[in-house]
């Protein structure tokens, strides 16, 4: 005698085991489906651009452009905002187009290519042998609420390569009007004023 047979509940010649098995694997695809649709899209993003006209530079120092340094908050690709309290924040659904630091760099180097420099600027380790090393800091790079203005500040070194001895350093900074609060006026103005500064930069430099 064979061994006895499982109840089938309506649905005759099908094992109990496979009709749990596609169950389950129907609920997993629903579960996936649900968290699909409820997933929100990414925040648009935003871009920095590099000067293009205006520019000058003095030729003879070969530079290796660094990556800025930066407090954690501005080490992100979020769009930062300080309050009235002085209390920091993040623009609401917008963000930059990579992490600030880098995008910076990439923008500076670019600036000394549009003022006729290219052949004497370049990353650290990209094969550029540099008597000078350009090094900067991210000191300020956020729209301030209280007066509606974006605000760059950014300080930066000549170090001689083969010493390690600063030969030149300053501070620079510049202040654009934000027309408001939102991402594209944001990340309009803060490229206006980052603008000014590497401007300023590769003329001193």
């Amino acid at each position: 005698m064979g061994p006895a047979s499982e109840p089938h509940n309506g649905n005759p010649g099908r094992p109990r085991w496979e009709r749990l098995g596609w169950s389950a694997r129907s609920l997993s695809l629903a579960a996936t489906l649900g968290l699909a649709a409820c997933a929100s899209p990414p925040p648009p993003t935003f871009d920095l651009t590099a000067p293009s006209s205006g520019l000058s530079a003095r030729g003879g120092r070969q530079l290796a452009v660094t990556e800025p340094v930066a407090l954690e908050t501005l080490n992100s690709q979020q769009i930062i905002v300080h309050d009235s309290a002085g209390s920091v924040s993040s623009l609401s659904g917008a963000q930059w187009s990579d992490k600030l630091p880098a995008l910076v760099q990439t923008r500076l180097i670019q600036t000394f290519a549009n003022a006729g420099q290219l052949r004497r600027v370049g990353r650290p380790g990209d094969g550029t042998i540099a008597a000078y090393q350009l090094a900067t800091e991210l000191r300020q790079f956020y729209i301030t609420a209280g007066t509606g203005e974006a605000v760059v500040q950014i300080a930066a070194r000549i170090i001689d390569a083969s010493t390690g001895q600063v030969v030149s350093a300053r501070i620079f900074t510049a202040k654009v009007p934000v027309a408001t609060l939102t991402g594209p006026a944001g990340a309009a103005a803060l490229d206006a004023a980052l603008g000014i500064v590497l401007k300023d930069i590769v003329r001193w430099a």
